[in-house]
């Protein structure tokens, strides 16, 4: 008996298409979307597929009862210049604040051919939370975690036209963007603090998945609140105290988080309030700093993410 080969490292390929209606993209050899050339993880999860009964009259199990669909992707990339995933993945569109569905094309194996290689196709995938990161001396990390309609094992033939490669730079956080804070007191006008070592943004966009009572597919995949919360690792510039007073007078303010030069995404955080703070003084030899989580109020549901300008 022939045997395939194993599943190989470095041989994977994604790109996705905004989806025409909720698990329907009319035409899959038009319109594909690159996510990076740095994707640094894919994975495919199908969720428990049966749930195990018993009876009195034994210990043994004795039935597996088939289970909702319940299929998730998890995507970890560095994004670029180009990047449209931040977007797509953060902002709902329109008055009533819907997330935009994506397909994926998910290949493993690819340089491979037949059974040695496998292709999957991911439909009504919306995003439950995106997570971006960046800190010194290290590229922007953006990870997704979809919630998906179905994710089935097709042919390489059924997943249309790849998209042309991004070009842009990749994006990291010491080089070429900025960090800037509106409103409160603010010792370094326009800047958070003197010193910003990192940043931490999550969106969870609490999604619930709606099925028949006929069916073992979800038929809509729906918006629940929006939630953007963060950190950031800042010097306390002055020792700390105008810092401290913003916390402790809950004072609004907005940060703006450019990822680069011009045509990086720029992330608007709006009405943010400091959550909690920790000054604290030690023998470290270090500058004062702190890791400071805060919570956001948006005003709508697609001013988050835009482009740096020239």
């Amino acid at each position: 008996m022939a045997m395939t080969e194993l599943g190989n490292p470095f041989d994977g390929t994604i790109y996705y298409w905004v989806e025409d209606s909720y698990g329907v993209v009319t035409e899959i050899s038009l319109n594909s979307l690159p996510v990076s050339c740095k994707v640094q993880d894919v994975r495919i999860d199908s969720g428990d597929r049966h749930k195990s009964l018993r009876s009195i009259e034994s210990p043994l199990v004795c039935h597996f009862l088939k289970q909702i669909t319940e299929p998730k992707l998890h995507l970890e990339y560095i994004p670029q210049l180009d990047d449209t995933m931040i977007d797509d993945a953060i902002d709902r569109v329109g008055n009533c604040c819907a997330l935009q569905s994506l397909s994926f094309a998910v290949g493993f194996n690819k340089c491979k051919t037949g059974i040695d290689s496998s292709w999957f196709r991911v439909k009504g995938a919306k995003p439950s939370t995106v997570r971006i990161t960046g800190s010194k001396n290290t590229e922007y990390m953006v990870v997704v975690d979809y919630e998906t309609q179905s994710i089935v094992s097709v042919g390489a033939d059924e997943l249309g036209t790849a998209p042309a490669a991004l070009a842009g730079a990749y994006l990291q956080f010491n080089v070429a963007g900025e960090i800037r804070k509106t409103g409160g007191l603010v010792v370094n006008t326009d800047h958070i603090a003197f010193i910003t070592n990192s940043i931490d943004i999550t969106v969870n966009q609490n999604l619930g998945g709606q099925t028949d009572h006929d069916a073992l597919t979800k038929s809509y995949l729906v918006e629940g609140a929006m939630d953007v919360e963060g950190s950031v690792d800042i010097t306390l510039d002055g020792g700390g105290a105008q810092h401290y007073g913003e916390v402790l007078a809950n004072t609004a303010f907005e940060i703006v988080v450019d990822m680069g030069a011009a045509g990086a995404p720029r992330i608007t955080l709006p009405a943010c309030q400091w959550k909690n703070t920790s000054l604290d003084k030690n023998v470290s030899g270090e500058a004062m700093s702190s890791s400071v989580p805060f919570d956001c109020k948006p005003t709508g549901c697609s001013l988050i993410v835009s482009a740096v300008p020239a």
